[in-house]
């Protein structure tokens, strides 16, 4: 596999990636859900989409 396709998935992966603010675990969430906030699969709490730099 190319080390540029590699490179494309991880960096996708980390973009899709949240940290739980309450339960502190991570989690990938879907594409088309990126810029909403989600609930936590592990506890419920409400995770916001991250902040973009300007």
């Amino acid at each position: 596999m190319s080390a540029y396709i590699v490179s494309v998935v991880l960096g996708t992966i980390r973009g899709l990636k949240r940290t739980c603010p309450k339960c502190r675990k991570d989690q990938i969430v879907p594409a088309s859900k990126k810029q909403e906030t989600v609930l936590c699969k592990f506890c419920g709490a409400k995770i916001p989409p991250k902040q973009t730099p300007r």
